[in-house]
């Protein structure tokens, strides 16, 4: 008898963990046209959504189909401090590493470039963090896109 409840409790406790909530996933795909020149720019907001308060933004990029010779960039900035990270075509389909803001609630601007002229798709991974370099609980992300030039 005692195995036996000893295997339930297991499979409860099991079935307790198996069933926590995953981070949502935030992404955004683009398109950057031939020209060096294009950029994507966004506005994302972290916001309170009842999971705790944000402190940082954390940001990947990965490079899509077609692969061109053009490496992509991303650069986040809020008020005085910012930081970036490049996606290189050599790893197509492979998120770059991860990259935070410790620039807690409010808007961050996001720039997404290109080093070279061709057409190139990628796509933008965020997420708001209610610890500092993207630690904690995911918390309120909103993007809006504020400009394509």
């Amino acid at each position: 008898m005692r195995s036996n409840f000893s295997s339930r409790a297991l499979a409860l406790l099991a079935g307790v963990f198996l069933v926590a909530p995953a981070v949502p996933a935030h992404t955004k795909t683009g398109t950057l046209g031939a020209n060096v020149r294009f950029v994507d720019y966004y506005v994302i907001t972290c916001s309170d959504d009842g999971s705790g308060v944000p402190r940082s933004l954390s940001l990947q990029i990965r490079d899509d189909a077609p692969l061109a010779a053009p490496v992509l960039e991303v650069l986040v900035r809020k008020a005085a401090i910012a930081t970036s990270i490049n996606a290189a075509p050599a790893d197509p389909g492979v998120f770059s590493p991860v990259i935070s803001l410790n620039g807690g609630a409010g808007p961050y601007d996001v720039f997404v470039r290109k080093t070279g002229a061709a057409a190139e798709n990628y796509t933008l991974s965020y997420h708001c963090m209610t610890g500092l370099n993207g630690t904690g609980l995911h918390t309120g992300t909103d993007l809006v896109q504020a400009q394509n030039q």
